[in-house]
C-alpha cells in the first residue's frame, strides 16, 4: 500500500471520529442546557422532557381506530412519534380547525411534576360528525419545533375519518314501520 493511500485512510478515520464525537457531544450536552436556559422559566414545575420540546424528528403518525364510523359515534385517534422520553401535549382538530380533544398535564402544559404524564403514543377522542361523508381531521403535537424553547408551534398529521350512513332506504308506503324498526334497531347497537 502506498504512503499516500495510507495517509488518506488515516485522515478519513480521524474525520469520522471527529464527526462522531461532535454528534455525541451535541446529544449529551444539548438537552440539559437547553432545558435549563430555554424551558425551565415557563415549565418550572414540570419534569424535564425531551419530547416536550421536540420529538427528535421521528415521523409523527396519526391513525384512527376504525375504517368507518356511524354518525355521532366515538372516534379514537392515536398520535405516535418521538424517539425520546417525557411528557407531551397532543391535540385533535376537526376539518374546520376546531379543537376536539387535548391531552396534556393538569394545567394544560407539561406534567406539573405529577405522576402518569401524557406520553407517546397518545389517544385523542371525539364524536364523529352526524353527516355522512369523508372528513380530514388533524392530530397535533405541540412544542418547540426548533428544539430550543420559546417558539411553540404545532406539528400536525392528517387522519382520514369516514362517516357512513348505514341506514337502509325504506319505500315510502312503509314509513311508519321504518320509524319503529329504526327505534328497535337502535336499542340493539
Amino acid at each position: 500500500m502506498s504512503a499516500r493511500t495510507q495517509t488518506g485512510k488515516y485522515l478519513f478515520a480521524i474525520l469520522v471520529m471527529f464527526v462522531l464525537g461532535v454528534v455525541m457531544a451535541c446529544d449529551t450536552n444539548a438537552f440539559p442546557s437547553f432545558w435549563n436556559s430555554r424551558c425551565a422559566s415557563c415549565h418550572s414545575d414540570d419534569t424535564i422532557s425531551c419530547n416536550g420540546c421536540h420529538w427528535h424528528r421521528n415521523p409523527l403518525t396519526a391513525t384512527a381506530d376504525q375504517d368507518a364510523y356511524a354518525p355521532g359515534s366515538t372516534v379514537t385517534v392515536t398520535l405516535a412519534g418521538g424517539s425520546q422520553s417525557g411528557w407531551i401535549r397532543g391535540l385533535l382538530y376537526d376539518e374546520a380547525n376546531n379543537e376536539l380533544d387535548r391531552a396534556s398535564g393538569p394545567t394544560g402544559t407539561g406534567d406539573d411534576g405529577q405522576g402518569s404524564p401524557v406520553t407517546f403514543p397518545v389517544s385523542l377522542q371525539a364524536r364523529a360528525p352526524y353527516a355522512p361523508g369523508p372528513y380530514t381531521w388533524e392530530a397535533a403535537w405541540f412544542g418547540s419545533v426548533n428544539a430550543g424553547g420559546g417558539n411553540h408551534l404545532e406539528s400536525r398529521v392528517p387522519v382520514a375519518i369516514m362517516v357512513s350512513d348505514d341506514s337502509v332506504a325504506v319505500p315510502e308506503e312503509d314509513q311508519s314501520r321504518a320509524s319503529t324498526w329504526s327505534r328497535i334497531r337502535a336499542l340493539y347497537r
